[in-house]
């Protein structure tokens, strides 16, 4: 079939309501980790935080039949990799990439191996997933209602962490010092902020983000587990922060970018264009080499990133 006998309204309609519906597979870990690097700490294991979520929430799903269930697991299981995380780089001064590729390749390894122990007797299991909640009247808009108001809870919450982000970095107490920390923490402790503390709490939030992430792959968007199910969307996030330039909005704006993107060529594989699915693949990672000039020329990073804290004396 020739790209031009597909391309129509609903094509587009169809591709712009899949691009609000895997916004969550980035937006929320994305969210996650915005806090987590305004602390001054780069956590590179988010990818290995959402395989681990996402095999959780699709075990804990499998065995409750309640994708809710799953989803508030793999939030502990983030939590608790988060934990481990904190310990070893807030308080005791390790290298943050060096850990953070470490729970990548941990969670990548581990979520593997415990599905193979878990379903070896299963064959080509299943679970219930987070059922559609269309917003009644605003769901019946014609055009608008498909794409932004016909989706399951998971999205409307990953859209609304946008501006509950930027609201708790900028307007509460936590938030501020959150941001002090990471600019100037020896200033930030001499006003008595305790930096390890603060920087502690932003990690467990941005690692439950995380988990809650990669649970939505298999509680809200698919039914099944695969391999690597995230796809390296924990890398895209942590591209979209800087992107963003560590802005909640404006990694709002490539988030969807590269989300269209993807939706665009799932949808050209599904209708069979005549276009090998390799190139249409590769559509999306082009997308994010393209956007680093256009988002990442005038980035600034919080002052304080990967500086571990030793409070003098």
């Amino acid at each position: 079939m020739a790209i031009h006998e597909v391309l129509t309204l609903e094509f587009f309609i169809a591709s712009l309501a899949l691009t609000v519906r895997i916004a969550p597979t980035i937006l929320i870990a994305s969210m996650g980790e915005l806090i987590t690097e305004k602390s001054g700490v780069l956590n590179l294991g988010v990818e290995g935080i959402m395989l681990l979520g996402a095999f959780t929430a699709f075990l804990v799903s499998f065995i409750t039949g309640n994708p809710w269930m799953g989803a508030l697991s793999a939030m502990l299981v983030g939590i608790l990799i988060g934990l481990v995380f904190g310990v070893l780089t807030v308080y005791g001064g390790v290298n943050q990439v060096v850990v953070g590729l470490g729970i990548w390749l941990a969670g990548f390894g581990l979520s593997d191996v415990l599905y193979r122990i878990f379903f070896r007797d299963v064959a080509s299991p299943t679970v219930n997933t987070i059922g559609v909640t269309p917003i009644p009247v605003l769901s019946d808009i014609p055009i608008i209602g498909p794409i932004l108001f016909n989706h399951n809870p998971l999205v409307y919450f990953s859209l609304l962490l946008v501006p509950a982000v930027a609201l708790f970095l900028k307007k509460t107490n936590l938030g501020m010092r959150i941001r002090a920390v990471g600019e100037n923490p020896k200033a930030a402790d001499s006003m008595g902020i305790n930096v390890y503390r603060t920087r502690m709490v932003a990690v467990l939030i941005g690692s439950m983000l995380a988990g809650l992430g990669g649970a939505y792959f298999t509680t809200a968007f698919l039914s099944s587990y695969v391999l690597n199910i995230t796809f390296g969307r924990g890398f895209i996030a942590l591209a979209m922060i800087y992107f963003g330039n560590w802005n909640p909005y404006r990694a709002l704006i490539p988030i969807l970018i590269f989300n269209y993107v993807d939706s665009l060529q799932l949808g050209l594989q599904s209708i069979g264009v005549g276009i090998k699915y390799y190139f249409l693949n590769m559509l999306p990672w082009i997308t994010v080499i393209a956007l680093i000039p256009i988002f990442g020329r005038k980035a600034q990073a919080p002052a304080a990133l990967l500086q571990p804290y030793r409070r003098a004396g």
